[in-house]
């Protein structure tokens, strides 16, 4: 299957399309990397529309302005152009498949979704969520199902920095605890319908603490987001067997390696010591080497 850069890109969207918006994003995709070539007057002749109505819809798929949208979609065809012809990107696995064919695959889908990852990864947006958590004094992390799997293996990276770390993954106790933070904490929700009820609960309480809040998720217009002081939304493409929680779960744990690796670098002897205390106090679980 071809991959499609401009159909990755608009799918976390789609549900939040009117009819006037779906007109430009099928017109966009059906165009492919073409779109590079055209201008605004272009697109509105060819779909009918005003060339204001295409840029508002460019800045809500996350641009500020038709030709950084352009230069981000042709940085993306180009890279996947220059692989070799025997490179591939699938999506889906068939029962035809030998456990070669769909190691290939599923290696192939996660390549794919991190050269989505730094093609689509805003730059200041990033930054905003560093500050966020430099600001602070605690970090805590909730989800649920799936997402609380991905929210404790940050919780087990970010244990290593100079910060407070918290983690539950009982649902009354995240309630419980949202109410114990304030200004100076930071909360870090995972949540990859963005709809999640329990995760959109204990959001509320914390924008009502004041706590600085930040959000990933595969859902850019979720109430999750519009609680959040920083959102980062995931780009992901379903699959017949893996669901987009899943296949999308490499992406969350890169973004949060990302951060803590930024976070650690920020503050270096801060951290390094905070990190040294923890190697000493986790050596009495290794075997000495001088024992008979």
């Amino acid at each position: 299957m071809t991959y499609n850069y401009l159909e990755t890109l608009i799918h976390p969207y789609k549900k939040s399309l009117n009819k006037t918006e779906s007109i430009i994003a099928k017109h966009m995709i059906d165009l492919g990397n073409e779109v590079v070539n055209k201008t605004l007057a272009n697109l509105s002749e060819e779909t009918g529309l005003s060339e204001a109505t295409i840029f508002k819809f460019v800045k809500k798929i996350g641009f500020s302005g038709f030709q950084n949208f352009k230069i981000s979609v042709a940085s993306n065809f180009r890279t996947f152009e220059e692989r070799s012809n025997e490179m591939i990107v699938f999506s889906d696995i068939s029962e035809s498949d030998s456990p070669f064919v769909i190691a290939q695959k599923l290696v192939n889908t996660n390549i794919e979704l991190l050269e989505n990852l730094i093609a689509t990864l805003d730059e200041e947006l990033l930054e905003s969520a560093i500050e966020l958590i430099n600001s602070s004094e605690t970090i805590n992390f909730f989800g649920q199902g799936a997402s609380s799997i991905v929210a404790y293996d940050s919780y087990h990276k970010f244990l290593r920095t100079k910060f407070h770390c918290q983690y539950a993954q009982d649902y009354h106790i995240q309630l419980t605890y949202a109410t114990k933070l304030g200004p100076d904490d930071c909360a870090i929700l995972f949540s990859h319908s963005g709809n999640t009820k329990e995760t959109i609960e204990v959001g509320r309480i914390l924008l009502e603490n004041g706590v600085k809040i930040i959000v990933l998720t595969g859902d850019p217009s979720s109430d999750l987001v519009k609680l959040s002081s920083a959102a980062f939304v995931v780009l992901s493409k379903e699959s017949a067997f893996r669901s987009e929680t899943l296949t999308s779960r490499l992406v969350y744990l890169t973004i949060i390696d990302i951060i803590y690796t930024a976070i650690m670098y920020d503050d270096e002897k801060q951290n390094r010591k905070a990190l040294l205390d923890i190697r000493h106090a986790l050596s009495v679980t290794r075997y000495r080497d001088d024992l008979p």
